[in-house]
Parts: C-alpha cells; structure tokens; sequence
C-alpha cells in the first residue's frame, strides 16, 4: 500500500526536503531489525535527540501495534514508513503548537502551513547552539522561552514565517512584545485558546509543559524582577489588570484565572520571594491614585475598587492587601484615612479641613437655587455610588474566611475606636488638632454609610435577626488580637462609655464565650454614627447659627457702605465660604441612601431598645404594655447612651432639614413612639434626665407641621396624626411629658439656660399640640384632679410640680427678658448718640460683642417666656380651681399684676427698642395671653380677691391700659394688612393671604384657609362652579414667600 506525503507540503522547504528525499528512497519497502541498525542516515532520525532514541521509538512502536492486532501478521522487528511519518508529523505539530503559544521559532524559513503564526520571534542563538535543529520540542522549550525572556527588543529579531497573502496586523507587535510579563500572559491566552480547541487534545502533555513553563516564568518576573532590567514587573501586572478588567468589554475570566495560578506558583516558592513582597507595591500604587489622583467625580475610582475586587477574591491576596492597609500608628485616626482601604473612603464633597479647598458650591451667591439643587444632585450620586463599591468590596472580603473577616473587622473596628474622639466635646475647641488627630468629616460619612450597609439585612423593625443581638457586647475588653478573634469583638473604648442605666458588676450579664456579626455590626454602627454623622450634624447646626450671625452683620456693615469696602468686602467673603462649607456639609448629610439606611437602622434599633427594656435577651418580640415591670433588665447597664443620642440626633435632623424623609417611615413612625413612651418617663431605665429631654425633642420632631406651611405631604401628615390619637399607648403620653419636664429641674444637676431652654421648648409645642386633642386634654385634666386632691402631700404630686415650674419659670424668665430689653434700648441709644464713635476700636469691639451677647440672651428669654405664658394660658382654660387654691392663687395674682403693670404701665417707655422681632419680643401677645389668663381665671372669688389685693403691683388703671395695648395690636395690624398690595389680598374675603393657593379651573389664586372653608360646604371653585376638592389646589410658593417678605419689612419699617 503506497503511502501518501502530500501533508509535507505546508512545512518549509528545508524540513519538506528532508522528508521528500527519504520518501522516494524507500517508498513501498519494508524494514527488518537488522535493516534498521544503523539509523544515522535515515533522514529521520535527525527528529530526535540520537539514533539510540529514533531505535526505542521504533521498538515501542512494533510493540504497540502488537498488542492492538494480535490476530494480524505481526510487524515484528520492523519499523515503516508510516512509523517514521507519524513520528515526523507529531514532531512537526508539537512544534507548530510551541509555535503558537510562545511565538518563537528556529525555522527562519516561510512556509504555506496556516496553522502556522505569521510572525515569530527567530531565536538565532538557540538555532546555532542546536546546531541547525529547525523545530521546537519539549528538549528546548525551557531554553527557548527563558532566552525569549531575557532579549531586551525582540522586535528586531520578528520574522515572516508564513506566505500567506494577509495577516493579523498586530501579528508583528505581539510576537515582539517587549514587557515580560505582558508577553506571558499573551502566551496563556494562546495556550487556552490551543487547549480549547479538541485537534490539539492528543498533545494534553505538552500543553501542560507550555503553561508550566509560562507559569514559572510568569512567577519569576514578579519575584525576581532583578533578572530584567529596566522593567517593573509590578506596574505591568497592575495595567495588564486595567485592561482586561476595566478598559475591556470581554470577560475578565482568563486574567482572573492567569493571576490565580501565579499567585499559585509564588507560594510554592515562597524562597524567592513572598506575596506580600510581590503584591504591596501594587496595592501601594492603586492607593497613591485614590490619595493623589482621583476626586469624587471622577470614575476611576469606580474602575480601581473593581480592580482591587479581583485581587482580593483570592484570599491570600486580601490577606495582603489588609496588611498592606495597616495605619502607621493603630491609635491615631487620620493615620487610617491615609491608608489604602482608607483613601478609598476619604472621596466627598466635603473638604478635608474647613480652609478648603473646595471642589464644589464656590461662589454661592451668584447661583440660583436651581443651580445648587443640581449640583447637590450631581455630587450624591457618586457618594452612593462609591459607598456601595466600598461595601461590597469589603463584604466579599469578609466571606472569604473567617480569618480575612477577623482583619476585616479588626481594620474597620479600630479606625471607629481611634476616631471616637470626633464626638468629645474638647475636640471641637482645637480645629487644629483635631484635624491632625481624627478622621475628614466625609471619610466619618462614607465609613458611616458603609458600616450602614452592613447592617441592612436586619435594618427592619421587629426583624428576628435583631433578637441575635448579644447585649454584653459593649462592656467586653479582649485580652489581645488572638482573644479578639477568637470571640469575635474588635470594638475599641466602648466599654468607657456611659450607658443608659448604671450598674454594680454583679448586676451586669455575664460574657459570652463568642459573639456573633450581627452583634459587632450593630453596635460599630452606633459607634461610627457617634463619631460622624452625630458629630458633622453638630457642626452643621453650628455653622447655620454663625451664617444667620454673619449675615445679620453683612445687613447691617452694608447698610453703612458700598460693597466694595472693608469690612462689607471681608464680611462677604466670610459669608461665601461659610456657605459654600454649608452647602458641601449638606449635600453629603442629606445623600438619599444614607439617610434611608439611617432611618431603617433606628427604626429597627428603635424596636430592639424597647425589648431590651422589658426583658434580658428577648427571645421574641412582644406587645409592650405600661407600666413596665418593676424589675430592671440587667442588659441595660451594657447598652451605651449614644446609642439612644443617635436616634434622638437624627430624628432633629430630619425634621430641621429632610422632614419629608418622614413620609418614606409611614406606619413605621409608631416605633419611635414606642420608644419615647417606654424611655422618657423611665428614669430607672434612662438614668440622663438629658438623654429623656433629647426624646420629647424626637416628640415634638413627629408632629404634623402647620398645614398652613405646608413641607409635609398629606400621607405623612396622616401617619403622624394617628400617632398622637391611635397608639396603643398613647394615653400614657401626657403624663410622661409632664414627668419629663419636671424631671429636667429635679437632678440635682447643673443645667445651662440655652441648654433647658432647647430642652423645654419642643415640650410646650407638644403640649400645645396634644392639648387640642380631647382625650389627652382629659388626660392632663385629671391629673390636676389628682394633685388638687393630694395637694398637702409630703411627696408633691407631678402636676402640682409642673404648674409650680411655669409660674416660677414665668417670673423668671419674663423679669430677665425685660431688664435685657433695657439694657438693649440703653446701649442702641448710646450708640445713637455717636457715644461709641468716641471710643478706641478695642472698646467699640468690645461694645458690639456685649450688644450681640445681650441680644441672644434677650431673645432665648423672650421665647421662653412667651411659650410659658401661652402654656399658662392653655391650661388655665380647662383647669382653674388648683390654680386658686390658697398655696398658689396668691403667687400667680401676683405674677400677672407684676408683668402686666411693667408691660403697659409707666415702665414700658424702656423696652422700647429698634426692631422688636429681632428680639422675639412681643409685648401685645403677652399682655393678650396675661388677660386671657385673667378672664379663665376671674370667675374664681379667691383669685379676684388676691389680684385686688396685691398691693405691689396692682392698681384700678392697670386693666384700662392692658385693653388699651391689645386693641394697638389690633389696630396695627389692621392698619398694616391695609396697605397690602392688590395681589397679596384674598379675592373672596379680601384679607391678606396666608397660605395662597391656585384653583386650576379658574386660575384664581385664595386664601387656602378661605378655600378651605367653602369646601365644607360646597365641593365647587366658587368663580366657575366646577368640581373642587382641597387636595387639587396648587400651593404658590413664590406668592407665599413674597407675601410673608412684604410682612417682615413692614413690621421693621414700624
């Protein structure tokens, strides 16, 4: 049977001439043992390394094709063509697979093999030392990739290898590669595609060699760099990377599997290099890019997470990477922000200090406030954005091994206990410091939104994952870092912490052997929200109080001068930088993730704090009923009070600046209900009277805003109207108000004016609210029953207290507010006079502060004192005889004689001061709310009695006065509302306007209360009879604004 060579002709002419020559001579003739002795002038012999293996190739061959074909003529001793052919072409494809995978050759011939690369490096000095050999084998291949390794241009050394008429143009530069570690990943690639591909199966042993070879290769450019000077290994994986990673559209499956088995060779041969050695400088260069290079807006930031995620998916490399993050100094909290991890989080819209600089908001006055809204838009996008990344990259993290979550958490946990110091109230009085010491307020916010995120899978009121929580937690100090990984606690400082109840030791619960995630995620959480978000709110309400002052003097220097002049010009640029700082700190504090992660995480903290005040451990969650029992869980004496601060913290924040955030809560509202009922009278189970105080402040933050000011959409309102009527425990409420605020008195401890003050004042518009609801009026009513019945008491009853309170607060507070309001007019007519042009600039300096000090003390009296007397006012109305029992009725006669007499009697002539608004004083109020008092009271014998016979204060012309000064008011504001502009006026009744809306048939703008009312009686636009309900009306904004401008104006002009 003749045998065909046809398949010669793809190879190159030197190896095709070879095999052709020995084909004709001995085509068709079979070989005997003793033919084939001496092989060295068989022309295919020169295939293999000496005649003595072309011998045992043959053997192996004639034994092979025995044991298939027992029955067949045996082959003995022979050795054919064909054998000889098979071992040529097996030679000659191993060599074309070499080929393909390195992209060297030793054949410098072309050839018309299209199997055959294109281009290939020529190893010439290979070829020599081979003397002339022009294939590739697994003899070589190790010399042959190792010398390609080290040629510093192997693009010189390119040559055609294939005729064919086209080629991949970038054939050339990818047989030239001259980065080392660029070219042996292409050589993986090649070898995967090679391996894919089932013709090639047959030589599974020598691809096996190419990619160990590769491997090997691979892992010494990275551990001995040395070897190839002038190249950074590193920097080539890093890029490499970004390419197949980022930059590319394709999967990043071969790269990710290129850079898993390197990795794989460098720690089995750790001796010439470790990981961390090899991998740190990467990790160091992709975190110089987030401290140096990149901002909030740009997207790179995004790309290097993804990067720094597919190094870390291998858990060595995390190890590496969290080693490589480690602060300088583990105690210092800047020091972690200027880590790797750290400077992923440091990206904000806020500066790093308040000197700036500032990336955002510049120059605020010149842009309206469309053009602020759409930059705060554009800039918490990418907040959210790269917290989420930051997130989830470390939550991958955290499972891939319980050691890599230790590390983990150990990072995460040290950088809150080293930044705690944030919320200490020292740290605020040196800026300079402080900044040196702790963490940027945006690092607090993105490490505050992740620590969130962690938390979200139980971030749900009543979740049973919440009832995992282990209470002890807080108070567990591990002996050191095997201890803390061992039972699961990385929390630093919290066992220093004041908590809500305190405790002997042997009252506190026992620590357990171990804690859960749950538990650490929880209580970190509270932490980082103490020393961020807490923290920058504080600031931030701060520096909105310093902008309202700035801007009060920028009127006032203005009014005196051209802008262009000192100090309007300094005061100016003061006030654009306060606010562009204003602006950043908002926008990062009102991002929508954050705060909806926030407002889950309290609602569900909200939840667990009530159980934990009934019972330890809770294994379920129950109804709660009041009185809660007399026995005080012992888990409270672990529970910090910042954890409650933080609820309290944000539920202000929401209600000064993202109130409609409420409306996202919607039935859900009931929780903070709960917990305010359960805490705020409960001194045994909140021991800070201050702490109970902050929580009639989250009281008053739940109740519906004036529907005249409108800001709250209808189903908020709902929501929170049911709260003070459809509560379970909402008949509790008056009375725990009432404890709450005598409690605030009852300390024995040092209370600051400015401080009750806050404190009292959400708690008079609670009971402002709640009084016009019945059955909390009832509520209120009956416990003055109770302390008019028990009003001889050693113990005095609550109600008497409170009412005893008011009246002394009344006195006080009213007396102080006069007597600044005479200090005031005495220093505003000395410096009328030009007095004060007189002095030096020190003592006018001195001066201006003393008048803005008497100011502010001024208007925080007035305000109080106003609340106080309406408070009176109220509750005069419904109760009356405990007021003119004979222990009281004297003291508030006196009370009423004295102010009224001092606010319409000779005596007013002092208080009489520029622009009373700015002061808060109002004068006709209170003289109308004294006189109410008089009229609910004056049907009582023993109160007319003591009136008349107050002999300081009282005199028969006194009431003719205080009539006289109501119907001023009155007339006033007649007067004023007289001069209204024509479009300010309601077209129905013709008042001014309040709260002006649109009717969208007519297009006629109203009064919304005058609207309001005919809708009660006709669901008609009353100017064309078409149908009409109140929730069709459009609010207008502008008008509203315009309107309440034109009022304050006029009143200043008064």
């Amino acid at each position: 049977m003749g045998i065909s060579f046809l398949f010669l002709e793809k190879f190159s002419p030197k190896i095709r001439n070879e095999l052709s020559d020995f084909a004709l001579h001995q085509k068709k003739k079979r070989f005997t043992m003793a033919d084939l002795k001496d092989l060295s002038s068989n022309p295919f012999s020169a295939l293999f390394g000496s005649v003595n293996q072309a011998q045992e190739f043959s053997q192996a061959v004639t034994k092979e094709k025995k044991e298939k074909d027992e029955e067949k003529e045996p082959i003995t001793s022979a050795v054919t063509e064909e054998n000889l052919q098979q071992l040529a072409l097996q030679k000659l494809e191993i060599n074309q697979i070499i080929e393909n995978v390195f992209l060297i050759c030793l054949d410098s011939e072309q050839s018309h093999d299209t199997d055959r690369p294109s281009r290939c490096v020529f190893m010439e000095e290979l070829f020599t030392s081979l003397e002339g050999q022009t294939w590739l084998d697994m003899e070589c291949i190790d010399q042959a990739v190792f010398e390609r390794s080290l040629m510093e241009n192997p693009g010189n050394h390119v040559i055609r290898t294939s005729d064919r008429p086209t080629e991949d143009p970038g054939a050339a530069s990818l047989a030239g590669e001259s980065l080392v570690l660029r070219y042996f990943y292409h050589c993986y690639c090649r070898y995967k595609a090679i391996q894919n591909d089932k013709k090639h199966q047959k030589y599974n042993t020598e691809l096996m060699k190419c990619n160990e070879i590769i491997l090997m290769n691979a892992k010494n450019c990275l551990q001995q760099s040395e070897l190839y000077p002038g190249q950074n290994t590193q920097k080539q994986l890093l890029k490499l990377c970004e390419e197949e990673t980022v930059y590319l559209s394709s999967g990043t499956e071969t790269i990710v599997e290129f850079l898993d088995k390197v990795i794989q060779e460098i720690q089995l041969h750790q001796e010439d290099g470790s990981l961390e050695q090899v991998m740190k400088p990467i990790f160091l260069m992709i975190g110089d890019r987030f401290m140096k290079e990149f901002t909030l807006m740009n997207p790179g930031f995004s790309h290097n997470v993804d990067l720094l995620s597919m190094f870390v998916k291998h858990p060595a490399l995390a190890e590496v990477f969290l080693d490589s993050s480690a602060p300088v100094d583990w105690t210092n909290g800047k020091a972690f922000e200027r880590t790797i991890l750290g400077s992923m989080m440091s990206l904000s819209c806020t500066p790093k200090t308040d000197l700036g600089p500032y990336e955002f908001f510049e120059n605020p006055s010149s842009k309206t406030k469309q053009d602020i809204d759409a930059i705060e838009t554009s800039v918490q996008q990418p907040i959210a954005n790269n917290a989420e990344k930051i997130y989830q990259f470390l939550f991958k993290m955290v499972k891939l091994s319980p050691d890599i979550r230790h590390k983990v958490m150990n990072w995460l946990g040290k950088c809150i206990a080293a930044n705690s110091g944030r919320s200490k109230i020292w740290s605020a009085q040196m800026p300079q410091l402080f900044h040196q010491m702790y963490c940027s307020e945006g690092f607090g916010l993105n490490l505050c939104h992740i620590m969130l995120k962690f938390c979200k899978p139980f971030s749900e009121p009543n979740s049973t994952k919440l009832l995992k929580i282990q209470c002890s937690y807080p108070s567990v100090v591990p002996k050191d870092e095997n201890h803390s990984k061992q039972i699961g606690v990385h929390s630093g400082g919290m066992n220093k912490e004041t908590c809500l109840v305190p405790s002997a030791e042997n009252e506190k619960l026992p620590e357990e052997e171990s804690y859960n995630f749950i538990t650490e995620c929880f209580f970190l959480t509270h932490q980082c929200i103490n020393m961020s978000f807490h923290t920058v709110h504080e600031k931030f309400v701060k520096l909105n109080q310093e902008l309202h002052r700035i801007q009060r003097l920028y009127q006032e220097v203005r009014s005196q001068g051209s802008d262009e002049v000192e100090p309007v010009r300094s005061i100016k640029l003061q006030m654009e930088k306060g606010m562009t700082l204003y602006l950043c700190m908002k926008a990062a504090l009102t991002e929508p993730v954050l705060l909806e992660l926030c407002l889950n995480f309290y609602l569900a903290t909200a939840t667990w704090l009530v159980q934990t005040a009934v019972v330890d451990n809770p294994k379920s969650f129950t109804q709660i009923k009041l009185p809660l029992p007399e026995t005080i869980p012992k888990s409270l004496a672990h529970i910090p009070e910042f954890i409650m601060g933080n609820l309290t913290d944000f539920t202000l924040f929401l209600q000064r600046f993202k109130d409609d955030l409420y409306e996202v809560a919607g039935h859900r509202l009931e929780h903070f209900m709960t917990l305010i009922l359960v805490f705020m009278g409960s001194p045994d189970r909140m021991r800070n009277p201050h702490l109970r105080a902050e929580l009639a402040e989250t009281l008053a933050a739940l109740m519906p805003g004036d529907p005249q000011r409108g800001g709250q959409g209808l189903l908020s309102r709902y929501h929170r109207e049911i709260l003070f009527t459809n509560h379970p425990l909402i008949e509790h409420l008056a009375q725990t108000l009432l404890h709450v605020f005598v409690s605030i008195e009852m300390t024995g401890q040092s209370v600051e004016f400015e401080q009750k003050f806050n404190y009292r004042r959400p708690m008079y518009m609670v009971l402002e609210y709640i009084w016009e609801i019945e059955f909390h009026r009832d509520a209120v009513k009956k416990l003055a029953e109770e302390a008019e019945s028990k009003i001889e008491a050693t113990d005095a009853p609550l109600f008497l207290r409170f009412i005893n309170l008011l009246i002394n607060d009344g006195i006080f507070l009213l007396d102080e507010a006069l007597d600044f309001m005479s200090q005031i007019k005495e220093k505003q007519e000395q410096k009328d006079s030009g007095a004060w042009n007189q002095m030096d600039q020190q003592q006018r300096q001195e001066a201006e502060s003393t008048l803005r000090q008497i100011s502010m003390l001024a208007r925080y009296h007035n305000v109080m004192a106003n609340y106080t007397i309406h408070a009176l006012d109220l509750l005069t109305r419904d109760i009356k005889s405990i007021f003119c029992h004979c222990s009281m009725v004297d003291r508030i006669a006196g009370m009423l004689n004295y102010f009224l007499l001092h606010l319409v009697g000779p005596k007013q002539k002092n208080f009489k001061v520029k622009d009373k608004n700015e002061y808060e004083f109002k004068p006709q109020q209170i003289v109308s709310d004294i006189c109410q008092i008089y009229q609910n009271l004056g049907e009582s014998e023993e109160f007319c009695i003591a009136v008349s016979s107050d002999g300081r204060s009282y005199s028969k012309d006194l009431f003719p006065k205080a009539i006289n000064k109501i119907s001023q008011k009155c007339e006033e504001e007649e007067e004023l509302y007289s001069n209204a502009p024509e479009e300010f006026l309601d077209p129905i009744m013709g008042t001014l306007m309040k709260e002006p809306v649109l009717l969208p048939s007519s297009k006629n703008i109203v009064d919304k209360s005058v609207i309001a009312r005919h809708i009660l009686s006709d669901q008609s636009d009353p100017f064309n009879r078409s149908p009409l309900s109140l929730d069709m009306v459009i609010p207008q904004h502008e008008l509203k604004e315009k309107i309440h401008k034109w009022i304050a104006e006029t009143k200043n002009k008064r």
